[in-house]
């Protein structure tokens, strides 16, 4: 795998350390158009979907998820029963420059399971009060985060929930806050808190700066993650997301003057040179000790030291690793990933048997698909007049049978049984003379 070196802001590590492995924890994510879980290692998945069509998804603590499909958001059971479809107030599939509206994008389910924050845009233009068209044209660019419960269509005006204009690429912080970033103006915070209970835009709603990341000249940070302990964190960083950087939070805030707060986290270290140059939005384990991330590879898990006694990178994994290879959007939760699929019992098919008459008998011609015996039984009416049996290997498999008296016509019964254990039978007559 490419090499992905730490930067400066960490010191150099002395190990290796290997990713974590929870307990019934699982990976939520999407590969080749379906949504799909896996153990933090790889070593067990669970196809979730077969359908297609899905972009992103979100897991809540009791395993039930949230998928993009379209401009529609999906509920989904963990066997890939669709428990709820619907839209949002920006879910317009009309083309630009008919729609304003885009998205919705980056849903992210809470860990009760009840609420949905998306990420959405509003484009369009207007123009300046000092002149006329088509003059002092003004294009109006703007993003924020919506929310919705997440059985059903939620208008804006939901005095429960609303939006947040400004930021966008929501995560929950418990069931009542999320973390919104990557403002669409500026000067503003990179990282702000949202209380939901104080109501969405245009009916109470508080902007509660928390931080902005410029150390080392960063350039930017946009989606992230914090652990159920608010005590780590993880976004992407740099230009073109570049750098995924992992933070300590030694006292999440709790109180804010004017807006802001003296609360901020601690830059510990940052990751570069992702496969394929860009970092995806990271997502921690349910007990903050792992972060994954896809990267134009698939999905790497690193493990993450403990920062009680500040920040350090003696624990921490300096060469994340490959563990679900073409898998995109992950989103890590306390769930376990269900236990195979119980399948029907395949009914064996019937074997394909050719007969032609041979020098003292009869030659069989069988394609059979693994290695097994074969074995068949030559009858004139009810007595039997010859048998043979061999051990054979897959492929086109045949058969000598010597035939006794002189019989004009024969019946024969194919049998072969596959080392698996398998049986599968076939039968064809032909003439002797």
């Amino acid at each position: 795998m490419k090499r992905t070196p730490w930067i400066a802001a960490a010191a150099v590590l002395l190990a290796l350390v290997c990713a974590p492995a929870a307990i019934a924890d699982s990976i939520a994510y999407v590969k080749d158009g379906n949504v799909w879980l896996s153990t933090p290692d790889g070593a067990r998945t669970y196809q979730v979907t077969s359908t297609g069509g899905y972009a992103d998804v979100s897991q809540a603590d009791d395993g039930t998820m949230i998928a993009l499909t379209g401009v529609r958001l999906h509920k989904l059971a963990r066997d890939g029963k669709v428990l709820a479809d619907f839209d949002t107030p920006v879910s317009d599939t009309r083309p630009a420059p008919a729609k304003t509206f885009y998205g919705p994008y980056d849903p992210a389910i809470s860990p009760d399971g009840t609420k949905v924050a998306y990420t959405y845009y509003y484009m369009t233009q207007s123009q300046s009060n000092t002149c006329f068209p088509p003059e002092c044209v003004v294009a109006i660019n703007e993003g924020g985060t919506g929310y919705s419960w997440s059985d059903r269509q939620t208008g804006w005006d939901d005095p429960a929930l609303g939006y947040h204009s400004g930021w966008r690429f929501p995560s929950w912080v418990d069931n009542d806050m999320t973390m919104l970033a990557n403002p669409t103006h500026l000067p503003n915070n990179d990282v702000i808190l949202d209380r939901i209970s104080d109501g969405g835009n245009g009916h109470g709603n508080m902007v509660l700066n928390w931080f902005s990341d410029l150390v080392e000249g960063n350039k930017g940070v946009s989606g992230g993650d914090i652990s159920r302990d608010k005590t780590k964190m993880a976004f992407q960083t740099g230009e073109n997301d570049s750098t995924l950087t992992v933070y300590a939070v030694p006292a999440f805030p709790t109180a804010w003057k004017d807006g802001d707060t003296d609360a901020k986290p601690s830059v510990c270290y940052r990751y570069n040179g992702a496969p394929g140059g860009k970092f995806g939005i990271p997502t921690l384990s349910p007990d903050g000790n792992g972060v994954a991330w896809a990267a134009g590879d698939g999905i790497h898990v690193a493990a993450i030291p403990s920062f009680g006694g500040g920040c350090t990178t003696d624990g921490a994994t300096p060469n994340p690793p490959l563990v679900i290879p073409g898998g995109t959007q992950p989103d890590w939760g306390p769930a376990d990933v269900p236990a195979p699929r119980k399948t029907d019992p395949v009914t064996p098919s019937k074997l394909s048997v050719k007969a032609k008459r041979a020098a003292g008998g009869l030659k069989l011609t069988v394609t059979v698909a693994a290695k097994g015996k074969l074995s068949a039984t030559v009858k004139s009416g009810r007595k039997v007049v010859g048998k043979a049996s061999k051990s054979v290997k897959p492929g086109t498999a045949t058969l000598k049978i010597r035939v006794k008296g002189k019989p004009k016509k024969v019946s024969i019964a194919v049998t072969f049984k596959a080392a698996s254990g398998e049986t599968m039978r076939g039968s064809v007559s032909a003439k002797l003379r």
